[in-house]
């Protein structure tokens, strides 16, 4: 199980969501989102250290070093941080 750490605001375990922003979600975290389909770019997050699979190809293109947590999971331990 993976652990992601949202600076600022604590961890959480990814034990097999759909998401990285359905585990913050259901973990109770505040973090920002509006399409959940990698359409509108609102979950991007700063990806601190760690490494994610993208599940699914966004059309919104982040910035080098940014993720869409609506699009991908992780698969180590990962800190991100809110932009």
């Amino acid at each position: 199980m993976a652990k992601i750490t949202l600076v600022g605001q604590g961890e959480c375990e990814f034990d097999g969501q759909f998401s990285m922003l359905e585990a913050l979600d259901e973990s109770g975290f505040d973090v920002p989102y509006s399409c959940r389909g990698g359409n509108c770019g609102a979950c991007t997050v700063r990806l601190i250290s760690g490494k994610v699979e993208e599940i699914q190809t966004p059309a919104y293109e982040s910035r080098k070093g940014e993720i869409l947590t609506c699009s991908v999971i992780p698969t180590t331990d990962v800190e991100i941080e809110l932009i």
